[in-house]
């Protein structure tokens, strides 16, 4: 038996260097030039291990072969593969990342319902974690998780890829920042997150792990525009507290008025502030 996948790695049978084949037989030859050493089913995506031939057949879709009567996953769910593949292109580009600025990082991989593997990593040196979210999350799991991990490590950083903008929305919100994610040929583009629903992409290289957190071009402006609207609405939760402390002194009326305004010195109650739902 023999399958046709678009996904496999350059870089034996545990490897992470994936490639996606390109829909064209001249760029599929080209592909197969570049990377004369083989193609692999990776284990590290739960393929197989075993090695794949490149079909690139005039009028015909090109495609990866396994060889013989291989038995894999993948044989006959050759679209299964995709979704299983795609964390590896961002976990290459992200440890070279890292590495390029000397850290020296854990990878674990957090498996999602809808068949993808988001990527757990730790930075022990920072003592950070970097979550790569490649599935949608709902916010009540998205809690949970940002609460076990920040009580792990000293910073934590959310990178959501295309499927999991719903949970980057929240965190915009909360925090006033938050970071997307999605490839560039061989690199990662992040897309600094604001409250205005507003969105800078920069290279991944353009950013910074340090002791402070994850720093990325824009970051801090975000975060002092939600800090501005944030006071705005405090300042205006006390206007309104303030209204409706003289409103209800006149209800009473004079004598009982004073008596109100003596027990609290003249000064209308502190309005009632709620903490935001999450941690800053």
């Amino acid at each position: 038996m023999s399958s046709d996948l678009r996904w496999a790695v350059t870089d034996g049978p545990a490897g992470t260097a994936a490639v996606a084949l390109p829909d064209d037989g001249p760029a599929a030859h080209l592909l197969d030039r570049a990377h004369g050493v083989g193609f692999w089913c990776s284990r590290q995506a739960g393929g197989c291990g075993g090695p794949l031939v490149l079909e690139a057949e005039d009028g015909v879709r090109p495609r990866f072969r396994h060889q013989g009567d291989t038995r894999c996953r993948y044989v006959g769910r050759e679209a299964d593969a995709g979704p299983r593949y795609d964390h590896l292109r961002y976990q290459r580009a992200l440890a070279a990342w890292l590495a390029g600025q000397g850290h020296h990082l854990r990878v674990q991989k957090v498996p999602q319902p809808d068949g993808r593997t988001g990527l757990h990593v730790v930075v022990d040196d920072v003592g950070q974690a970097i979550e790569v979210q490649l599935a949608p999350l709902p916010d009540t799991v998205w809690r949970r998780r940002d609460d076990r991990y920040r009580r792990q490590v000293r910073h934590v950083t959310w990178l959501y890829g295309p499927a999991a903008q719903s949970a980057g929305d929240t965190e915009a919100a909360v925090r006033g920042v938050a970071y997307s994610v999605r490839r560039h040929r061989t690199g990662l583009l992040v897309g600094v997150r604001d409250v205005d629903g507003g969105t800078r992409w920069v290279p991944l290289g353009a950013c910074r792990l340090t002791a402070d957190g994850f720093a990325a071009p824009g970051a801090t402006e975000a975060r002092a525009r939600h800090a501005e609207r944030a006071a705005g609405r405090q300042e205006a939760a006390r206007r309104a507290a303030r209204c409706a402390a003289r409103a209800a002194q006149q209800a009473l009326g004079p004598g009982r008025g004073r008596r109100g305004a003596s027990i609290t010195g003249g000064r209308p109650p502190a309005p009632d502030l709620h903490p935001l739902p999450f941690p800053r």
